[in-house]
């Protein structure tokens, strides 16, 4: 017997369950990367309205089973990667409306969506502009206890930000990070700091 076979024998119940559970999170990890990659691929060569959910799964190379244990339409596909985007960017640079922004922030801003450029740049290249606007600034506005003048702040902020970036974007990223934050930093000076005491 190998020591491989030994080891398998020697689990208990309990183990084998842990393992099963991680496989099976892992699996399930890959499946959304999987299908998050083919809708990319996809808009760039169709419209959004045109893609099935079986052109998706065959892209990705899962089973419309696999699909719909993870998602229920290719819109929470879009939904997921304009969420995970967002979490991730705070993660790393923190949220615009819970600090003083700084040229610094800005320049972390656009360096982490330069990292970013093969998810953002089909997005925006394919005209769906529109579309990621709406999930972000529904993020933005995701506590409800905002005043109107807090809420228009906040909208028109957004939608400067994801403005410049889906022209940076789509016009090459002819400016560096460094470039867009001392643009950013002195167009938003005016009104956004009232901004990131409200949060």
């Amino acid at each position: 017997m190998s020591d491989e076979s030994k080891i398998v024998k020697n689990l208990t119940f309990d183990d084998k369950l842990v393992g099963l559970r991680k496989h099976s999170e892992e699996l399930n990890k890959l499946v959304v990367e999987s299908l998050q990659g083919a809708l990319l691929k996809l808009i760039k060569i169709k419209p959004y309205d045109s893609i099935t959910v079986t052109e998706l799964c065959k892209k990705a190379g899962v089973s419309r089973m696999a699909f719909y244990g993870n998602f229920s339409s290719k819109d929470d596909i879009f939904r997921r990667i304009v969420s995970d985007l967002h979490r991730e960017m705070l993660a790393k640079i923190g949220s615009p409306f819970r600090q003083m922004l700084s040229e610094q922030w800005y320049c972390d801003l656009f360096k982490f969506l330069a990292e970013k450029s093969n998810v953002l740049q089909p997005i925006f290249c394919a005209g769906y502009h529109d579309k990621y606007l709406q999930l972000v600034n529904s993020l933005v506005l995701r506590h409800k206890e905002f005043d109107r003048g807090d809420t228009y702040l906040r909208l028109l902020w957004n939608g400067g930000m994801i403005n410049s970036v889906a022209y940076w974007l789509t016009s090459g990223m002819k400016e560096t990070p460094e470039q867009m934050a001392t643009y950013c930093n002195r167009f938003f000076a005016d009104f956004a700091p009232t901004c990131f005491l409200t949060e």
